[in-house]
């Protein structure tokens, strides 16, 4: 009798968690819809006041529109990882696991980052090694979360140099992508923290980079959820490379 009265206590305990879990993800969605959607509005209207007025403000003015907009992109950048950690956290993530060229989501995301590797005077380029295979099975939302996370990072973390996103692939049907850079590297006592939530090399309000440490914690859940591999190789004041393991797309 107790024993059945201890498992219910503990059905009734598991519940509580799952609704307050599914409560605040709610709570997440729908706080984060509250601040994202001004912002955009913000940001919209930053982008129209520019173009009619470029031709006629000076500099400073100018410089002004595009610290709004950066200033936006990094709120709904935020908001983004937030809502992507809480539907991981509570389960309600449902990967679509399908044929994927890994080749074409790359190029899209160097497309999508050049202007702001050039800004900052880095160059970026795709390698394929031996034509490798790029051809992968994973769920295609989560795959270009991970590449996009690292691109971002590289170029965050890197002043000078250049990004290498390099494909290669073994004999055991795995297609490899490392995202290299000649950043500003990791120190070793800190690497195995680093894909935990909320982790940051360098904290409190003196710290040269923003951020919320939430970036590579996604990584490394995604990689999960793609049953993926993901190493780190870095140096401090030399670079970083991140490499993950993928599998290849076998024919039936």
């Amino acid at each position: 009798t107790q024993r059945k009265a201890i498992e219910e206590e503990l059905i009734v305990s598991k519940e509580k968690a799952e609704s307050a879990n599914k409560l605040k993800s709610e709570f997440l969605a729908q706080m984060s819809h509250e601040i994202r959607t001004p912002i955009n509005v913000i940001t919209n209207f930053c982008g129209f006041l520019k173009d009619k007025y470029e031709t006629e403000s000076d500099e400073d003015t100018l410089e002004s529109f595009n610290i709004i907009n950066s200033a936006g992109q990094r709120i709904i950048r935020t908001i983004d990882l937030i809502l992507n950690m809480a539907e991981l956290q509570t389960g309600s993530y449902e990967p679509i696991l399908k044929k994927i060229n890994l080749n074409d989501i790359l190029k899209k995301l160097i497309t999508e980052f050049k202007p702001l590797a050039e800004s900052k005077g880095l160059s970026i380029s795709l390698i394929n090694t031996e034509d490798a295979s790029s051809i992968i099975s994973a769920d295609e939302y989560s795959i270009t979360q991970v590449f996009s996370n690292l691109i971002d990072n590289a170029i965050k973390y890197t002043h000078y140099g250049s990004i290498r996103i390099i494909i290669s692939d073994d004999n055991d049907n795995t297609v490899k992508v490392t995202v290299a850079d000649t950043g500003i590297g990791i120190a070793e006592n800190y690497l195995p923290t680093l894909f935990n939530p909320f982790s940051q090399e360098e904290r409190g309000y003196t710290r040269k980079f923003d951020g919320n440490g939430l970036g590579l914690a996604l990584v490394k859940n995604y990689c999960n959820i793609n049953n993926a591999l993901i190493f780190v190789e870095s140096e401090k004041g030399k670079g970083s490379e991140f490499t993950v393991e993928l599998n290849s797309f076998l024919q039936n």
